[in-house]
């Protein structure tokens, strides 16, 4: 079967979707989004921390100073994992609190009070036989390295090589799976395009794209620094994959929009994996200083052991006449789809689009090694007060249920069509911090209510569990 013809589903499969034998089900977080680490937030030790002092900067006024206080309550969360019933789970590794102090120097150690704190939650995933994906930048830089530059200076690479060695050597044996970059395109586009994360830079494409040529350095090196401890390590990075689509399909203009979109946010990063190479698409590579950042990346060549895809919505793409400089386009926000409170649309299709056509390419090295995928960030977000206080709000989650189990079954589609999909984390355990959104924005399985800190399992947490537990997708049997 062609990977690009949508399976058909059986009657036995009108019921009920199995997955393979041996499916990882879990849960996706990051350490800024949930943590409130204390030496990070009273020192300020990471852009972040820092960048949340003007409320402005946030959508709610929020911040992400106690976040879900998972520092302090992470062995109770343990029970939430099991409750659940998850067999993988994804952290990220907190750069700045781990190598706290260290400024300039390479660090020969990791700071004891950050290390105990990981060892104890790791420890935890290992007793209930739960395989955890980590993470090493998952977009909070050390403080003093964004101020001397971030992933724009030769320092950000060398540095991050040195963590990744440290991390791996004090985690080594509580890891399985290591992403050494998460989401670098949404990242290089906030922080210099978009301005609404550190350092807050608009319009600068340039340098957006100096920090995608920075971030692969740091994945190669990183990735090297991770084999030299541990050969037999799988190593990878996350890339967000959003489908792009032109809002008139007649208007060539529309089309160029799309086609340069999905080649540089899509492709431009794992393309250069692959090869080893950075290569800009047509016309970029006609500009002098960005054809400066092309070329060969040492050590960057098939390293990566796995595919790692977030996917969330598509996104309806147009050319402004007004603004005829700008060959990128802007979003179309007139939609017919459902869309999450975040304006973002319930798309299933364009998972199984990403996974059996767009991605294809890279499921395979360029010397030829199979590489498995897994879906490291799916999930629904809506939003509710920061401040709210406990009662039964958003408790029957019935949007997010849906979209779950929409996506699932694309999902299984996908995996009938022969895509090797091995495992599905969904994004996020917990109400989070979302970043510029603040805290108002939810994705949780499991709500926060932030004035008391109280956990309760939402409707689509008993759904993942059922769904977890089973292996399979059931649907209800029609009356009659």
């Amino acid at each position: 079967m062609s990977p690009t013809q949508t399976p058909k589903i059986n009657e036995e499969e009108n019921h009920k979707l199995s997955f393979p034998q041996g499916f990882l089900w879990g849960c996706a977080t990051s350490h800024f989004q949930i943590e409130g680490f204390p030496d990070e937030i009273q020192n300020r030790l990471s852009d972040w921390a820092n960048w949340t002092n003007d409320k402005s900067r946030i959508a709610d006024q929020t911040s992400a100073d106690e976040a879900c206080q998972f520092y302090q309550r992470h062995l109770d969360d343990l029970a939430l994992i099991e409750e659940l019933g998850l067999k993988a789970f994804r952290i990220s590794f907190n750069w700045p609190a781990l190598m706290m102090g260290q400024k300039g120097q390479l660090a020969d150690r990791l700071d004891e009070n950050a290390v105990r704190y990981y060892k104890q939650f790791l420890a935890g995933l290992k007793r209930l036989d739960v395989k955890v994906f980590a993470t090493l930048f998952h977009f909070t830089l050390p403080d003093w390295l964004s101020k001397d530059g971030g992933w724009l200076s030769d320092e950000c690479p060398r540095q991050f090589a040195r963590f990744a060695e440290l991390v791996a050597r004090e985690f080594g044996n509580d890891v399985d799976f290591w992403l050494t970059i998460n989401e670098p395109l949404a990242y290089a586009y906030q922080g210099y395009v978009n301005g609404a994360w550190p350092p807050g830079i608009k319009n600068d494409y340039l340098s957006a794209f100096k920090s995608i040529q920075g971030q692969l350095k740091g994945h190669a090196v990183a990735c090297k620094a991770i084999k030299s401890v541990l050969p037999e390590a799988k190593v990878s990075y996350t890339i967000h994959w959003r489908p792009f689509e032109p809002k008139n399909r007649f208007n060539p203009f529309d089309h160029f929009v799309v086609y340069l979109r999905n080649s540089v946010f899509n492709h431009l990063f794992p393309a250069a994996v692959r090869t080893g190479r950075l290569q800009f698409p047509f016309p970029l590579n006609l500009i002098g200083e960005v054809k400066k950042l092309e070329g060969k990346i040492d050590d960057l060549s098939d390293s990566c052991d796995f595919l790692a895809i977030n996917y969330y919505t598509r996104e309806i793409s147009t050319y402004n006449l007004a603004a005829p400089a700008n060959i990128f386009g802007e979003r179309a926000l007139n939609t017919s789809l459902t869309c999450n409170d975040m304006g973002w649309e319930v798309f299933p299709d364009g998972l199984y689009d990403v996974l059996v056509k767009e991605s294809a390419v890279y499921q395979r090295g360029l010397d030829g090694r199979h590489l498995p995928v897994y879906i490291t960030e799916n999930g629904y977000a809506s939003t509710h007060a920061a401040d709210l206080g406990p009662g039964d709000w958003s408790l029957n989650d019935n949007q997010r249920v849906d979209y779950l189990r929409l996506h699932l079954e694309a999902l299984y589609r996908a995996i009938k069509a022969g895509i090797d999909v091995r495992g599905y984390l969904y994004w996020s355990l917990l109400d989070n911090f979302e970043w510029a959104e603040g805290l108002a924005a939810r994705f949780g399985l499991v709500r926060i209510v932030y004035p008391t800190q109280e956990r309760k399992a939402r409707a689509s947490a008993h759904e993942f569990a059922k769904i977890a537990r089973s292996n399979e997708l059931v649907f209800e049997a029609p009356d009659g």
